[in-house]
Order: structure tokens, then sequence, then C-alpha cells
């Protein structure tokens, strides 16, 4: 039997080309599997959104955009307190996205046009002028760089244990190469596995497994040296450094942001 639809879409009119559902959404936040008739765009502006299918998780930061097409079974988790934008999107550009769940990087300019509609809160985009906006956000979407995972998961033998240890205590500090000799293989083989089912290399999974576990204790308001000491910084600047070139924002400006969204603004 299939997922129901979503009660939310129940008396929508198609979107032309778009149709936007903009919410606050309360922290611990959880949706049932359920499904819509149209593609949808789903974006915050903070945080971490997480969308499970059967066979794939998606777990996402507010850089990323979670593609969901048309009448594909999900269930949703948000964690933190943050502003949602839904966008559903009519057939015709949909069958130019992809036919399965994704992320979509969100560049400059895609985060400046949905971040109007937002502030506007724009939902049918039938008029012209919206129009013109809606289509200039959908072909920079088709443009923008697309992944199937923001921190992947894998079972194989060598990696599974290594990931699941980082994923309790992101602030270790053990080497790829102190990693390759728990496991009983080498380093540069270890690395070569990293890439080939991962897609990313050691380091480039650590940072982004940081990032997440770094948004969260800066939601809780600790103390970002704290937080630098947690996560296995020597110092704070090599810690804002790591933050900034994954998140594009500083730890304290990430921090603001966070409390904006807790006060309505």
């Amino acid at each position: 039997m299939p997922a129901p639809y979503s009660p939310n879409d129940l008396n929508l009119p198609p979107p032309a080309p778009l149709l936007f559902r903009h919410e606050q959404i309360e922290a611990q936040t959880g949706y049932a599997e359920h499904r819509h008739p149209w593609g949808q765009l789903n974006r915050i502006n903070l945080g971490l959104i997480e969308i499970t299918s059967p066979g794939q998780v998606l777990v996402a930061p507010a850089d990323y955009i979670v593609w969901v097409p048309a009448e594909q079974a999900h269930a949703a988790y948000i964690r933190q307190a943050l502003a949602y934008t839904s966008a559903y999107v009519s057939p015709d550009w949909a069958a130019r996205l992809p036919q399965h769940m994704c992320l979509i990087s969100q560049t400059p300019l895609i985060r400046a046009l949905f971040d109007d509609f937002y502030t506007r809160k724009v939902s049918s985009t039938a008029a012209e002028h919206e129009q013109l906006q809606a289509e200039l956000l959908l072909q920079r979407l088709l443009q923008a760089d697309q992944s199937l995972h923001y921190l992947p998961e894998t079972e194989h033998r060598y990696l599974a244990p290594i990931l699941a240890a980082l994923r309790k205590q992101p602030g270790d500090t053990t080497t790829l190469a102190q990693w390759a000799k728990q496991v009983h293989t080498t380093e540069r083989t270890l690395a070569r596995h990293f890439q080939r089912e991962l897609g990313l290399s050691f380091l480039q999974w650590r940072n982004r497994l940081r990032l997440l576990s770094a948004q969260a204790l800066l939601k809780q308001g600790i103390q970002i040296q704290d937080i630098a000491w947690q996560l296995g910084y020597s110092n704070t600047s090599a810690f804002i450094a790591m933050f900034r070139q994954q998140a594009g924002i500083s730890p304290e400006r990430y921090r603001q942001q966070s409390a904006h969204t807790q006060l309505g603004i």
C-alpha cells in the first residue's frame, strides 16, 4: 500500500512552476512517511534536515537543498528550530531534475532567490513577474552541483568501525595511518577505500562530521573555544577555519543566525 499524501497537499493548486510553503519548525520535529503529487525542494536556513526513503538516508546542512521526486515515499526529521521552505515543482520542470532523491548545493544566487521568496512569503508563482524569478531559480538549480549524500555511510569491513568510532567521538584525533593499523591494513589501502566507498577522503568525511557536531554544540550555547577542544583542535583558529570552509560563515555568525531563528526574526 503506498504511503499517504501529505495532508498539506490536499487542497493546494498545482505549482506553476513553483508552489511554496514557508514554516517555522520546532526542534525535534518528525514527519511520518508520506508522499507528494509533485516533486519537492526542501530548504532550511540553518541546522540540519534528515530525510529518509526506503534504502536511502539524506542528512544535510543548510548549504544544501534536498530534492524529492514526485510520488516518492519519505519521512523527515528536523533536529532544531528553524525556518523551512517547501517548494513544489511543476511536472515539466521536475522532469529535468534528477529522478532520485539527492542534495543540490545552494549557490549565493540560489540562496538569495529563496530568501526573497521567503521574506515576501510568496506562495504561488503564477503571476508573470513571479514566474520569471521562479524559472531563474529552477535554471540555477539545474546547473548546481548534486550529491547523493552529505555524510555517506558504508558497511565496508575496514571503514564501518572507523566511522562508528568517529560518530561516537567526533573529536577523536587518530590519524589515518593509526586507523589503518587498528583495522589491519595499510594507510594507502584505507585511503583508497574511503574514496571508492564514500567519495570523500578521510579528512573530508571527518570535517563534515565535525561541522555537524559543532552546529549542535553552538545551538546549545557552548563557547567556541570549548567546542574546538571537544572536536580535537589544538587551537580555536584551526576550528574556526574548518567551520568557515565547510559552512561558508564563522561559528559566531552561525550562532547569531540560530538565535535569530529561535526568536522568529
